[in-house]
């Protein structure tokens, strides 16, 4: 069965490249370039709904009969047609709680970044823009720390049917002294710079160009690997459009953008190609910190008689800098900078009259540059440094207290994927089958010069006995290859009058060397023509990066002497060095289980859905501290006025139990709770305007880490013979959850070519509670290294009653108070080709503070007003 038609403007001209899908199955297909489609479906339904969109068009529903063409008529996207939807909705289908944003809804936001568009996802809260720290998103949680980080690691971001990876990004210090959270490259009181060990910053996405942003929260169909958190779908635009030039400015920040398709003939199809500069000052009064981004892309979209392909390349910088300010005795200077060139092919070919009517083969690279860079004019004593790449007792040597301090990283990284998958439409019995099955692979690697030190200037030393040396990630770093493949068979069975919709899918990914297999499954039901049923369940996996995978050693620093006369060839730093390799070969890949059911309503005058989900995450990556005891010499010495200073070993030795690194461990795992209840009223023609109210509530039980707390025995006791070299307690406990409303106005009158939309964020809970269990160890490691578990602590037993902590500790930070954020947003359209805009977030510049007694700490709940305007011209 085949459904027909033929796509046109007002003014009777084809339009190739459009897209054509039916919602609630895996199906869609391109407009050739005469306009014309025929899209292969099965089932005993004589018509179906057709959704239908093109770049710079309305996007419209029709009902298509089979084998009965159609000639569909697309009018130019403006505020002057009767029905513009400038809100997020549901787009449903085979994930039921996905959301979307139109190319209208992009628009209205005006934002600098995707981090800006989404904000308006349900739960997440409106913010001014930001463009000075690194923003990543998380989906589905209220978890912190190392947890937000493996959430976020596990967000997919999908442009274009190529998912962009964050697998070779290694702008990391050294993971064994600084742990994950800590170990990217800071500014003088300013946060990271770089996003290594987790997802992609959203800074670095301008969103001009982009035609729809799906987000899949809910469990998303077996063709999509690599992600245990979600997936952000982004189709940009293509084919021939406008000139298009847009232009914002919000207090330090500017953005500029021009955007342009051509039609090159009926056998060359058409280019889209766009360029956008952004520049940000945090204080325009200085431009000490700033953040540069340019943009440009070229996608060259054309039919071979039944085959598509869309050959795209992008190529983007940014610099991410804080100047040398005059001013600074410290002469703080920190930036990161990158460069990154991504060449992309998607070829589709049409197979009429086979089983698998289509198939789809998409290749993608990307190489960059990465550069961050911090330094800091130290004023101090003279400190020994250690600086040999091998284990074993040698002289180092002292560097004057006084110099500029540099510390430098330089990756290469290189991302190279493939994935090719077909399509199948038939039936069995009385079912309907929308049969997919593919594969994919990808690669990581990163040529970059790693880790630099200069052995005269560096930042750190001797933090946690640990020195840094030079890690040449083109000579230390191998590279990494994952592989997929899945089958998702979209069923539709008649129940009574209604069909049952069941996604089934399956997945099997081989990462880290590990093997996982993921089934995936989607149900819905209509229990009659406005209600229907939703349920969910999938699992998901996530491979280590290269940064979780291929850690720089570990060099352990231990003074033996230390002695600094200030005279020279008469000072002495002797020191023993313990070079550890890394490991990280066992590591799993992280995993996640997640249920969702649902129920959604839809009339004339409302539609309605509710979701509640349960989402377990298991084996996420943890930097987890791990002592490594050393017992050493101990070594005497003679000092003679004017000699080099003379050593001997005593014959004597000391434990040195408090020397340690971080190592990488599968030691997260997490509970996430919540439920999500989205309203929309559609215009109300007596007022002109449609309302969107969304609900959420997420809860998240989480600990610091499955892995239980090792904390060591001070060296008091330990020389004095204790039994116990470390105490091991239990981790802290986390319970945070929230709720909260986002309320939406959006007043259109299309005679005046005008949007005027109100909103509200309404917080009604904040509760962050944590336990720590660490007041009685629950076992200790002995001077053999040999774990002993405390069944019951006794207090009298001299064991190990020295390894009390204290009073245990428990906090709530509840924020009581109920509170709202109003923001404003005024779009005007003169005759269809200039649009200007003026968003303004907390548009009555309230300020609200919340004092916690029991922390002694205060919040600010809302920001400051902030003012973005911006001009939309088309040509």
């Amino acid at each position: 069965m085949q459904l027909q038609g033929r796509v046109m403007d007002t003014a009777g001209k084809a339009l190739p490249f459009s897209t054509i899908r039916i919602p609630g199955l895996d199906v869609q297909t391109s407009s050739a370039t005469n306009g014309t489609f025929t899209i292969s479906v099965t089932g005993n339904n004589k018509s179906w709904q057709v959704v239908i969109s093109h770049v710079g068009k309305e996007t419209v529903t029709r009902t298509i009969s089979a084998n009965s063409p159609v000639t569909i008529i697309l009018r130019d996207k403006s505020l002057t047609l009767a029905e513009v939807e400038v809100s997020v909705t549901r787009k449903g289908g085979i994930t039921p709680s996905s959301i979307l944003f139109n190319r209208e809804t992009i628009e209205q936001i005006q934002a600098f970044s995707l981090a800006d568009v989404l904000n308006y996802l349900p739960g997440k809260t409106t913010v001014p823009t930001d463009l000075q720290r690194p923003n990543t998103l998380t989906l589905r949680t209220s978890a912190e720390g190392n947890h937000a980080m493996a959430n976020s690691l596990g967000t997919a971001i999908i442009m274009d049917g190529v998912r962009i990876s964050n697998d070779a990004n290694m702008q990391n210090r050294s993971l064994s002294r600084f742990g994950m959270g800590s170990s990217s490259i800071k500014g003088y009181q300013l946060d990271a710079f770089d996003v290594p060990f987790t997802g992609i910053d959203l800074r670095d996405i301008p969103v001009d160009n982009i035609e729809s942003i799906e987000v899949i929260q809910g469990v998303a169909p077996a063709r999509y690997g690599e992600l245990t958190s979600g997936a952000v779908i982004i189709t940009r635009q293509a084919g021939k459009t406008r000139w298009q030039l847009n232009s914002r400015i919000n207090g330090g920040s500017t953005e500029f953008s021009l955007s342009k398709g051509f039609a090159l003939g009926k056998k060359w199809g058409a280019v889209n190609t766009s360029l956008t500069y952004l520049n940000s000052n945090a204080d325009p009064r200085d431009r000490v910190k700033k953040y540069n981004r340019i943009s440009g892309g070229l996608m060259w979209t054309t039919w071979f008689g039944k085959t598509k392909n869309t050959f795209s390349v992008d190529y983007n910088t940014k610099l991410d800098n804080v100047k040398e300010d005059p001013d600074d005795g410290a002469r703080h200077r920190t930036y990161s900078k990158s460069r990154n060139l991504g060449i992309t092919n998607r070829t589709s070919i049409s197979l009429p009259n086979m089983l698998f009517n289509q198939a789809d083969i998409t290749f993608s690279y990307s190489g960059g540059y990465q550069d961050s860079y911090n330094q800091w004019l130290l004023n101090g004593p003279p400190k020994g440094l250690a600086n040999k790449d091998t284990t074993g007792i040698y002289e180092g040597y002292f560097l004057p207290g006084a110099y500029l301090a540099e510390e430098r990283v330089i990756g290469k990284p290189v991302n190279i994927s493939g994935n090719i998958h077909s399509n199948a439409s038939f039936k069995t019995g009385k079912l309907s089958h929308q049969l997919s099955i593919g594969m994919d692979v990808s690669y990581a690697d990163n040529k970059g010069a790693g880790i630099v030190v200069n052995p005269d200037r560096p930042r750190w030393i001797g933090q946690n006995n640990q020195n840094e040396r030079p890690y040449d990630y083109e000579k230390m770093v191998p590279d990494i290859l994952n592989a997929g493949f899945y089958i998702q068979n979209n069923i539709s069975l008649p129940i009574h009058s209604s069909r049952m919709k069941i996604a089934t899918g399956i997945r099997y990914s081989l990462q880290n060397g590990f093997g996982a297999w993921q089934p995936r499954i989607n149900v819905s039901y209509p229990l009659n023509k406005a209600l229907e049923l939703t349920a969910g369940y999938g699992i998901a996996t996530k491979s280590p990066t290269l940064a979780h995978r291929y850690p720089a050693p570990t060099w352990l620093d231990i003074p033996l002497l230390s002695l600094y006369t200030g005279q020279p060839n008469e000072n002495l730093y002797l020191v023993y060095t313990e070079k550890i390799d890394t490991d990280n070969s066992n590591l799993k890949p992280a995993l996640s289980s997640q249920f969702e059911a649902g129920l959604q309503y839809s009339s004339r005058y409302i539609s309605s859905s509710f979701f509640v989900y349960a989402k377990l995450d298991r084996n996420g990556f943890n930097s987890y501290d791990k002592f490594y005891p050393l017992e050493l010499p101990e070594y005497g010495y003679t000092y003679v006025v004017g000699q080099p200073i003379s050593y001997h070993p005593t014959g004597r030795s000391f434990l040195y139990a408090t020397t340690g690194m971080h190592v990488i461990t599968n030691g997260l795992q997490s509970e996430n709770y919540g439920g999500e209840w989205m309203i929309k009223i559609p215009k109300i023609k007596a007022i002109q305007t449609a309302f969107t109210v969304s609900n959420a509530y997420s809860y998240s039980w989480y600990k610091q880490s499955s892995d239980l707390q090792l904390i060591a025995v001070s060296e008091s006791w330990i020389n004095s013979g204790s039994k116990a070299i470390y105490g091991v307690y239990q981790p802290t406990e986390y319970r945070n959850w929230s709720v909260m409303s986002k309320i939406n106005s959006d007043t259109h009158i299309p005679a005046l070519g005008f949007v005027v939309s109100f909103s509200a964020d309404i917080f009604w809970a904040n509760r962050k509670h944590y336990k720590e269990d660490t007041e009685l160890p629950v076992g200790y490691i002995d001077r053999n290294l040999q774990y002993v578990a405390i069944e019951k602590y006794d207090a009298g037993n001299t064991d190990y009653n020295y390894l009390s902590l204290g009073n245990r500790k428990e906090v709530d930070n509840i924020y009581n108070r109920v509170y709202a954020n109003m923001s404003m947003r005024l779009s005007k359209e003169i005759q269809q080709r200039l649009r200007f805009t003026l968003s303004v977030y907390n548009f009555m510049n309230a300020q609200t503070a919340y004092y916690n007694p029991a922390t002694q700490t205060s919040t600010q709940l809302r920001k400051p007003i902030s003012l973005t305007a911006g001009i939309n011209l088309k040509l």
